[in-house]
């Protein structure tokens, strides 16, 4: 029955090997080698379609930039006075430092009426009237603006003697492109703007004009390649005027730039005489490249040119041949390692059951994480994978097991710390219960005999002249009396668990109105109290208990200050409580102070009485909330904080 198996197995693997391998073989080489064929061009195409929409948004800002040159100029109020008292000239040095400055080709001063009134670069020419010019007319309309414009020689020669010798290119027989009506291209292609210009009154009184020349400027079509194709080999741009390469980065066969070279005739028909982009495969000078290009307008809508940024097709073909290449040779080698582990496998079948036999041996002598290699796709395999799933699960278990235990223990420990802090409140609870009976019997046994001593005492002193030297001893009898009267009502309110009436409280009100009450008992002079509070805090709680709660701590904190130091209110709440802390300057809670702060008749202080704390202790607790007290981690000092529900 065994070597039934084997041998079906053998076959199987045999026949599922052999006979669909070569057809495989074949239809992935061919399905391959299309898909990534178009795969690549598809995404060098999309690349450059992209990277002239950002050349276009850069040519574009390069506009903007010398629209905002002329109206930064134009808006100075010194350009207005001097337009308005004809005095123009007199801005030379400001003028002739904008043009140099900023790389302008020129730069002109028009009046209201359209007549240059100033050339910047050409002061001897002036009088020509500029309203043909729709940008020129735009601004003396009160909007300036910008664009591409294209000018003759005879306008570029008023503008500077030199410029149209400068715009001058010979023009260059093209491989695929139409012929060139012209041996030299003598017009040029200029960046324009134009801005207002206003008196002090925000009259217009005429306008600023710049322009810059494109041809043969190579600043801006290296910083477009720098900028969309960042370092990348091989991407150029151009800027055509017509179909003339003006400024360009492409390269002819001397490593010269190709300026004055022509579009191939087909790009031509598409972009300059229908205006609408191109976006594909085309002929580049001499050498085809993956090409977008984009009409460039006059401010009339006139297609004046076009821009052009592109990547060369060699290094995609070169890739798409590597990748074929690879690629067959990855299916032709995985195709006989294929073979070979399929011969292999099928005389190896008792391998894997030999395997299988020994993992279960290791689980069940206690060893983890026995995993099987589980190799084929037969049953053997799957019982392999069944296999490593139970011992994965076992393991799983045991590793539950053990978290569950940890958690256990965690659980066990917290609980057992809540217990013992319980325990300690529940002690601090008794103590409180037991010292609060103690001190209400005191309190009633002493208040009897000092209503006595204190009357007969008023008495004595009534009957006695106002010059008896006994008068003071008696003074001094009601004095300690009073005292007395004072510790047993402390004593009588901490051993009465009095009722509260709760009601809305808003929080940092009632602490400024403490500070202010405290103001007029405690000199205040060398205190200084800053104040943290949060407002709109309202608390469900008894207004009048809370009142003597912070009276009490804020009067802590200030005389543990003797005098001078800083006493912080800080308030904050969340969705369920609100906290208050009194934080103070002073030299802090003792080391032994910690377990006994609130426990009665504990005091520091030579007058104090040790109700204080105690009696706030219990009116916070029955308001559902916690008391706390250490020193400052931030510096010398207490704080004491009061956390309370916002309701109950």
């Amino acid at each position: 029955m065994r070597r039934r198996l084997r041998t079906s197995i053998r076959l199987k693997l045999g026949l599922a090997t052999l006979l669909p391998l070569v057809g495989a073989i074949a239809a992935c080489w061919l399905i391959g080698m299309s898909l990534i064929t178009t795969q690549l061009v598809d995404d060098a195409q999309r690349q450059v379609d992209v990277k002239l929409a950002t050349a276009g948004k850069l040519f574009r800002h390069e506009i903007e930039r010398l629209e905002e040159i002329t109206a930064l100029t134009a808006l100075a109020p010194e350009m207005g006075d001097a337009l308005q008292r004809d005095g123009v000239g007199q801005m030379e040095g400001v003028l002739g430092m904008v043009l140099r400055n900023e790389r302008l080709t020129f730069l002109n001063v028009i009046n209201r009426y359209g007549m240059v009134v100033y050339r910047v670069a050409n002061p001897g020419i002036t009088g020509d009237r500029g309203l043909h010019d729709p940008l020129v007319a735009k601004a003396l309309a009160g909007n300036g603006g910008g664009g591409i414009v294209r000018l003759v020689p005879e306008q570029m020669q008023r503008e500077h003697p030199e410029l149209a010798a400068r715009a001058r290119i010979t023009v260059r027989p093209t491989e695929l492109a139409s012929r060139y009506s012209k041996a030299v291209e003598e017009q040029g292609l200029f960046l324009q703007a134009a801005a207002p210009v206003r008196d002090r009154s925000g009259t217009i009184i005429g306008a600023l004009q710049a322009g810059v020349l494109l041809n043969a400027d190579s600043t801006l079509v290296d910083d477009l390649t720098r900028i969309v194709f960042g370092g990348a080999p091989g991407g150029v741009a151009t800027v055509f005027l017509g179909d003339l390469r003006i400024a360009t980065s492409v390269r002819d066969e001397r490593g010269e730039r190709a300026i004055g070279t022509l579009m191939s005739e087909a790009v031509r028909e598409v972009v300059l005489k229908q205006g609408t982009p191109w976006n594909g495969r085309a002929f580049v000078y001499n050498d085809w490249f993956m090409s977008a290009y984009t009409p460039l307008r006059d401010p009339g809508g006139t297609v004046v040119g076009a821009l052009y940024v592109g990547m060369p097709e060699a290094p995609f073909l070169a890739m798409r041949s590597r990748t074929n290449l690879l690629f067959a040779v990855v299916l032709i080698g995985g195709a006989l390692v294929g073979l070979s582990l399929a011969g292999w496998l099928s005389g190896r079948l008792a391998r894997p059951i030999r395997i299988l036999a020994e993992g279960a041996r290791r689980i069940a002598s206690g060893e983890r994480h026995a995993a099987i290699p589980v190799s084929g796709h037969d049953e053997i395999a799957t019982l392999a994978e069944e296999f490593n799933i139970m011992a994965e699960r076992l393991c799983e278990r045991e590793d539950e097991i053990n978290t569950l235990n940890r958690t256990l223990e965690e659980k066990v420990a917290r609980r057992t710390a809540e217990l013992e802090e319980k325990g300690r409140e529940l002690a601090q609870a008794e103590r409180l219960a037991e010292v609060g009976l103690l001190a209400a019997g005191v309190a009633h046994e002493i208040n009897n005999p000092l209503a006595i001593i204190r009357g007969n005492a008023e008495l004595l002193q009534m009957s006695l002249p106002e010059a008896a030297g006994t008068q003071e001893e008696v003074g001094v009898i009601l004095k300690q009396t009073t005292r007395i009267e004072r510790i047993v009502g402390q004593l009588r309110s901490f051993s009465r668990r009095q009722g509260n009436t709760p009601g809305p409280v808003e929080q940092a009100p009632l602490l400024d109105d403490i500070v202010e009450q405290i103001g007029h008992q405690l000199p205040l002079t060398g205190m200084t109290i800053e104040r943290r509070c949060q407002s709109g805090i309202i608390l469900h709680a008894d207004g009048d208990q809370l009142r003597q709660v912070f009276t009490n701590l804020i009067l802590n904190a200030l005389q543990a200050m003797a005098g001078a130091g800083v006493l912080t209110l800080e308030t904050t709440a969340d969705v369920h409580c609100c906290r208050t802390r009194v934080l103070d300057t002073g030299p802090g809670l003792a080391a032994e102070a910690g377990e006994r702060l609130f426990t009665p008749f504990y005091t520091t202080k030579p007058q104090g009485t040790g109700l204080g704390l105690s009696v706030s202790y219990g009116i916070i607790q029955e308001h559902g909330g916690q008391i706390e007290a250490a020193n400052r981690s931030d510096g010398p000092g207490a704080v004491f904080s009061v956390t309370l529900p916002l309701s109950r």
